[in-house]
């Protein structure tokens, strides 16, 4: 049973790492000031008072 519960453990701290490592160049993984990058090219307006969640709104959304 401990063997089953171990292997158990390992899967799911497996299958955790993989949905986060599909998340891997997301937008959420970048810095706010490469995103803040990326929104000048894009033309927002408004980018240098935008939190990083913010920017990611926005650039989601344009």
């Amino acid at each position: 049973m401990a063997k089953a519960t171990a292997k158990s453990g390992k899967t799911t701290a497996r299958g955790s790492m993989a949905r986060g490592s599909a998340k891997s160049g997301s937008m959420e993984t970048r810095t706010k000031e490469d995103l803040y990058r990326e929104a000048q090219k894009a033309g927002i307006e408004g980018r240098s008072q935008m939190s990083k969640s913010q920017l990611i709104s926005a650039l989601r959304h344009r």
